[in-house]
């Protein structure tokens, strides 16, 4: 051998070798690291995402009891999922669509009411009128004691109705 060749046990591969054997040690361990950072923020974001869905949730119910007691038909609530590809304008339109349309229904449903209402007035004070007029001519009531009880009770309700200022 000559003197210029190293030597095949010569110190500096295996300096060589325990360097590259350190400096993937070190690798695997700053990728475990950044794994388990990356799962942390998995977690974490997972969490958030859960929280959020039950707050929607609360608020959902909330929206549909605030809806019943205020006397107002529910609203249609958007399941989750389903509009996420449309733009929040197209759906903040509809949601002002809907309560246009669902307060156009309930004033529908008031004017209704009173029109029941009104009617319910008007036919027994018709009634109340008739039975009065026929009792004033002095013609016979109807001979069972249910149909006179009958007719004292509208009589009654009648003239209570009209001592009620409206």
């Amino acid at each position: 051998m000559t003197p210029d060749q190293p030597t095949p046990s010569s110190p500096e591969p295996a300096r060589s070798l325990d360097a590259l054997m350190h400096e993937r040690d070190q690798a695997q361990a700053s990728a475990k690291r950044w794994r388990r950072l990356y799962e942390v923020e998995a977690q974490q974001r997972q969490k958030e995402s859960d929280e959020a869905e039950q707050t929607i949730q609360v608020l959902r119910a909330e929206v549909q009891r605030l809806c019943q007691f205020s006397g107002g038909a529910p609203m249609l609530m958007p399941s989750p999922g389903k509009s996420k590809g449309g733009s929040s304008g197209h759906s903040q339109s509809q949601v002002a669509d809907l309560m246009a349309e669902r307060d156009q229904l309930l004033q529908a449903l008031e004017q209704e009411k009173q029109s029941h209402e009104k009617t319910k007035q008007n036919l027994i004070s018709a009634l109340g009128d008739a039975l009065g007029a026929q009792r004033r001519k002095s013609l016979a009531l109807p001979s069972s004691r249910a149909g006179a009880r009958a007719g004292a009770i509208i009589l009654k309700d009648r003239d209570g109705r009209r001592s009620k200022p409206d």
